[in-house]
């Protein structure tokens, strides 16, 4: 298992490319989509810049990038703390099943355990992702019954 070999950091602009293409994958591997990879790497640019509300986590093997993922802040006034998005996850084909994501996770929630206004995770999953929603759910998270809607500019 590669778990143990894997580190987590905090990403900062010079991650910025790398970030870019696995975003670039994430689409391209869920959604069959191609996104616009300028657009793409100006968005995690400013999103890098834009701490604590966006922070991304990179998980590297020896140096070797080989995950990532985002996360944003929502405030919810029936809770009086921020729920914590989880955006943009990614492994690299060759480190899937490996705990790649368990690592980028246990990091994660060691980092926002220790905000004391910090009172839970939430993430979105694209619907036909069968293979992510079981990872998910055996990291803990459940499916608490809302549908996400969006209106696009």
């Amino acid at each position: 298992m590669v778990a143990n070999s894997i580190s987590v950091r905090l990403a900062v602009q010079d991650d910025a490319d790398c970030i870019t293409d696995f975003n670039c994958g994430i689409a391209r591997e869920t959604e069959d989509k191609e996104l616009d990879r300028s657009l793409v790497l100006s968005g995690v640019k400013r999103g890098i810049d834009r701490a604590p509300e966006v922070r991304y986590f990179l998980a590297e093997d020896q140096s070797k990038p080989v995950g990532c993922l985002m996360i944003t802040r929502e405030w919810s006034d029936w809770r009086d703390g921020w729920l914590i998005w989880i955006q943009s996850v990614y492994v690299s084909s060759e480190y899937r099943g490996q705990g790649v994501f368990k690592e980028l996770l246990a990091h994660l929630e060691d980092t926002v355990r220790s905000e004391s206004d910090v009172v839970g995770l939430r993430l979105y999953v694209e619907v036909e992702n069968d293979r992510a929603q079981e990872v998910y759910g055996r990291t803990g998270f459940i499916d608490p019954n809302y549908k996400v809607l969006e209106k696009l500019f």
